[in-house]
């Protein structure tokens, strides 16, 4: 479980989502993250998954993961959107989405000029909001390991920080030992 942010995030994950859930993957990378939380809502024609990422080659890539281990019927369930994660539609209604979940950074084994900027990751968190419902989350994975990621992760923690206690619990999980290691963010509405 504390072996790193994403095996932690998965943990929590797993706390708060039940089959008939609905579920925003902000940005869908290879599609691991989306086929995580696909696999814990899409139930009997309950549930939906949407999917988020500005890169053509990610959207593909997830579509090929959640099709390879997905049934027909929860594949359906599942809309990937080639897009920013700033952007959500507006069909999604306010309050409806139990868990959000941000993987930040760069597309592993993808173009590591193409990363997740501060002013588009803290537009979405703000926009993601207003679409937790009341004991959602929001979980944002944090790479501080290169220039962009460190302004993104201190931006970030510097807007949540400043969070009503009284509507929202914010807990950031860092590796004290580890270098730049990526960092868990969590925001739950109360």
């Amino acid at each position: 479980m504390l072996s790193n942010a994403v095996n932690l995030a998965h943990t929590y994950w797993e706390e708060i989502l039940v089959p008939g859930d609905i579920v925003i993957d902000a940005t869908c990378g290879n599609g691991h993250d989306t086929l995580f939380v696909a696999q814990k809502v899409l139930h009997e024609r309950s549930g939906k998954v949407f999917g988020f990422d500005i890169q053509p080659t990610a959207i593909a890539a997830t579509t090929l993961n959640l099709k390879t281990h997905l049934t027909h019927e929860q594949f359906n369930d599942v809309i990937l959107i080639h897009g920013s994660h700033a952007h959500f539609p507006k069909t999604i209604q306010e309050r409806s989405i139990k868990l959000i979940v941000y993987n930040l950074g760069y597309l592993p084994k993808g173009n590591k000029s193409i990363v997740t900027h501060h002013e588009s990751s803290l537009e979405s968190l703000r926009n993601a909001m207003k679409l937790i419902r009341d004991d959602g989350m929001i979980s944002m994975t944090c790479y501080p390991g290169h220039p962009e990621g460190k302004v993104e992760e201190d931006k970030i923690l510097e807007y949540v920080g400043s969070l009503s206690a009284k509507e929202w619990i914010c807990c950031h999980h860092r590796w004290i030992n580890r270098h730049a290691a990526p960092s868990l963010l969590l925001v739950k509405k109360l």
